[in-house]
Order: C-alpha cells, then sequence, then structure tokens
C-alpha cells in the first residue's frame, strides 16, 4: 500500500463532474487527486501564484502598486492635473 500524506475524503459526485474534473486534470498534467487538493487549496486560501512562480515579498512590505504610486499617470497631451479644493 502507498505510503500517503493526508486524510481521505470521501463525496459522491455526478460522474460528468468526475469526468470534467478527470479531463481538466489530465489537461494541466495532474492526477485527480492532485487537481481536487489544487480546487480545495484556492476555495479556502484563495487563489495562489502561478505554477512556477516565487513569491520574494516579506509579509511586513507594502505592494509596490496602489498604495504607493501616483493616481493616474497621464499622458502630454492630457488636460493638467487640478487638485480638489476643500469648499464647504
Amino acid at each position: 500500500m502507498a505510503n500517503r500524506k493526508g486524510v481521505f475524503i470521501g463525496a459522491y459526485v455526478p460522474n460528468e463532474l468526475k469526468e470534467s474534473l478527470r479531463r481538466r486534470a489530465a489537461g494541466e498534467h495532474r492526477t485527480l487527486s492532485q487537481e481536487i487538493t489544487r480546487i480545495l487549496v484556492e476555495a479556502v486560501h484563495g487563489k495562489g501564484l502561478p505554477a512556477g512562480s516565487v513569491d520574494r515579498r516579506n509579509a511586513s512590505e507594502v505592494p509596490r502598486r496602489r498604495a504607493t504610486d501616483p493616481p493616474i499617470r497621464r499622458r502630454a497631451d492630457d488636460l493638467p492635473y487640478i487638485a480638489p479644493t476643500d469648499k464647504k
């Protein structure tokens, strides 16, 4: 018997769903178990990085975009930016 890490979760699913999962797994060169595990991990922990990518950021780092970049980059032809004034 194979030495497996983890626990067995049994579920009854329609045969069409099993075949769809099996085809998707085969298309990505995974086993059916690996594909189901990947789907469950994404469902519980959120979508991760693409395969082969490495997250090199520290947990305390601020993302490089969105939080620190200027609002919208403008082209030379655009109207100049006018800051909003507080009128009360």
